[in-house]
């Protein structure tokens, strides 16, 4: 499946889903792997249209840092606690204000994606922000999707690879 038309059917499940339930397990599921466990700075997004928030992660785990992305020309990221408050950023996003961050601070970043290869590349929205920023980080890169986006997608050489995948 070329990325065009994954990316339209992908956007076209979100509609009929129950998210709330959806992203309590896969909340859940991230939880239970413990895969955060060893990380003390996480690099988390704020949930734009019908993505599934991972944000339930921070009163789980309130000893941790996690940072949100703001996005201008290029994507960066800033500490976000726990009633911060946000501002409206582009394509319909929530930002924190603060300083930027050096991204090799952030130790493990939960990533959204709109449909996940079946080699565990992502695909977003194609705008590439993700792809340009984690270019060359050596960090651990956690996708998040829907289930039923892990599909045969004809990915390329740029498109961001994932370390692991959790969906709901």
């Amino acid at each position: 499946m070329q990325k065009k038309e994954a990316r339209a059917y992908a956007l076209s499940l979100r509609k009929n889903k129950d998210k709330h339930l959806l992203e309590n397990y896969l909340v859940e599921e991230i939880i239970k792997s413990d895969v955060l466990a060893k990380y003390n700075h996480i690099g988390i997004y704020y949930p734009i249209g019908d993505e599934m928030s991972v944000l339930r992660l921070l009163s789980y785990y309130p000893g941790k840092s996690f940072y949100l992305p703001i996005t201008k020309d290029n994507l960066s990221f800033i500490e976000y606690k726990l009633n911060d408050e946000l501002y409206d950023g582009p394509f319909h996003t929530k930002e924190p204000k603060g300083h930027i961050i050096d991204r090799d601070l952030i130790e493990c970043f939960i990533i959204p994606c709109v449909a996940i290869s079946k080699d565990n590349k992502r695909l977003g929205y194609g705008k590439g922000y993700y792809d340009k920023y984690l270019a060359g980080y050596k960090g651990l890169k956690i996708g998040v999707s829907y289930k039923e986006a892990l599909l045969d997608i004809e990915m390329e050489s740029f498109d961001l690879s994932l370390d692991l995948v959790f969906v709901g």
